[in-house]
């Protein structure tokens, strides 16, 4: 799925499985942080992306840098 932000370009794989849907993706850098990209081309357009992914209802978050971590771990 598209998700622009941290670029223009930038997408988002989903993956079905059996716990239910797993999203890789550059919206989120680590579980930690930061909330505001640095690098980001367009941070308003990331957080449509990031609230986009989100309302998936995913199960697990593979970010760009760091460890999965689960959707309510998030910082919204």
């Amino acid at each position: 799925m598209a998700t622009p932000g941290h670029t223009a370009q930038d997408i988002t794989t989903l993956v079905d499985t059996a716990e239910g849907l797993v999203a890789c993706t550059h919206l989120w850098w680590s579980e930690d942080g930061p909330d505001q990209d640095p690098l980001a081309e367009d941070q308003a357009t990331l957080e449509r992306s990031r609230a986009a992914l989100l309302a998936l209802e995913p199960v697990l978050i593979v970010p760009g840098h760091g460890a999965p971590f689960r959707p309510d771990q998030v910082r919204r």
